[in-house]
């Protein structure tokens, strides 16, 4: 054991203990509805440093030799076993059944075709990667449509190359952020009033004879601007960054809310169908929040959770790496693997998921 100061002890285990319990909000703020308040899912967002710090922590008072606060890191951690698993997935990849059907997916937020990464190349690079991945469905979000007004970021031949490619479409002609391409037959679904959350296409996907409901989706961001995306850089006095904070917290409490309904109408329209689902797209919020625990209360699990050991992220500007990108399925299917494609062209990276169909639905 490491002797140190019985002071310098005690106060490191007062703030280690108020750690833990920091922890242990963040992990569960995802339960915290926002309409009582929206600081839950704010807080959620930072679970995974403050679990992180936790992790280090504990090891470090086990090292030293100091077992009993190092034992309450122990607890804390299985108390939230759970939510942690959402975030730091324990899953892994799959293969098919002989004779089961299998389909890709891509799902992308393009940034409406820009790219940050090769500027002057137009866009072009977006679609020749969609075109080199080949999925047999591609779901875009951010994306304004294919008509000539729209192609400034395009180049015309990458498009009609992606237009041959996918005959099945959704969302070309003319939309407003949302678009699916497929090499399979779409049909549009109509809901109702559901139908009303425009950053959405419902439709259903036949493959191997057998259909299957889709949503494309992009939920409601926090719409931050640049400046107030950079509050965590040295630039600012004190004074502006407590104004900026408390204006970015005036547009969480709006955002939050919004994107609960949203997700809430999307899984309503869904609810009486017996065939299966699968929802992805952009849904600007992390795993184990209110919203990705919307979904999971309505049946849905998480794709990517259910294929992958380890956490990922999809949004990396500003030193934010979070997984705001998502593919929920629900019924008689199997995800066998979600990997992530690190293309920097847009803000988000795209994830391609392959599900396999199982028989007797």
């Amino acid at each position: 054991m490491i002797l140190v100061s019985p002071l310098l002890r005690m106060v490191a285990s007062v703030l280690t203990i108020l750690l833990y319990i920091a922890t242990a909000i963040s992990c569960f703020g995802g339960t915290i509805s926002p309409e009582i308040t929206p600081l839950g899912s704010v807080l959620v967002i930072g679970m995974p440093v403050l679990v992180t710090i936790s992790a280090i922590v504990t090891v470090l008072w086990f090292c030293f030799g100091h077992w009993l606060v190092g034992s309450l890191g122990v607890v804390m951690f299985l108390v939230c076993a759970s939510p942690i698993k959402m975030w730091f997935p324990m899953g892994s990849s799959k293969e098919a059944a002989p004779g089961n059907p299998t389909f890709t997916l891509l799902t992308w937020n393009i940034l409406h075709g820009a790219d940050l990464g090769q500027p002057t190349d137009t866009g072009s690079r977006t679609l020749r990667t969609i075109l080199e991945v080949d999925p047999d469905i591609v779901c875009m979000q951010e994306m304004t449509g294919f008509t000539p007004k729209d192609l400034r970021h395009f180049s015309q031949a990458s498009v009609d190359s992606l237009l041959k490619r996918y005959p099945y479409q959704l969302g070309v002609g003319r939309t407003y952020d949302i678009c699916i391409l497929s090499k399979y037959p779409l049909r549009h679904v109509y809901f109702g009033s559901v139908n009303n959350f425009i950053l959405s296409q419902y439709c259903t996907v036949k493959v191997g004879g057998r259909e299957i409901a889709l949503a494309n989706i992009h939920l409601p961001s926090f719409a931050l601007d640049e400046k107030e995306k950079g509050i965590f850089t040295p630039r600012g006095t004190k004074k502006e960054k407590e104004a900026l904070t408390k204006q970015i917290y005036r547009k969480l409490k709006h955002a939050i809310p919004l994107r609960a309904d949203a997700a809430e109408k999307v899984m309503r329209g869904f609810q009486p169908m017996a065939m299966p689902v699968v929802v992805v797209g952009d849904f600007n919020d992390v795993p184990a929040s209110w919203t990705y625990r919307l979904f999971l209360k309505d049946g849905f699990k998480d794709a990517y959770c259910a294929t992958n050991f380890f956490p990922t992220y999809t949004f990396y500007p500003h030193g934010f790496y979070f997984h705001l990108d998502q593919v929920m399925y629900r019924g008689n299917i199997r995800p066998l693997s979600v990997e992530r494609l690190d293309v920097r062209t847009s803000d988000h990276l795209p994830l391609l998921a392959t599900f396999e169909i199982l028989p007797g639905y």
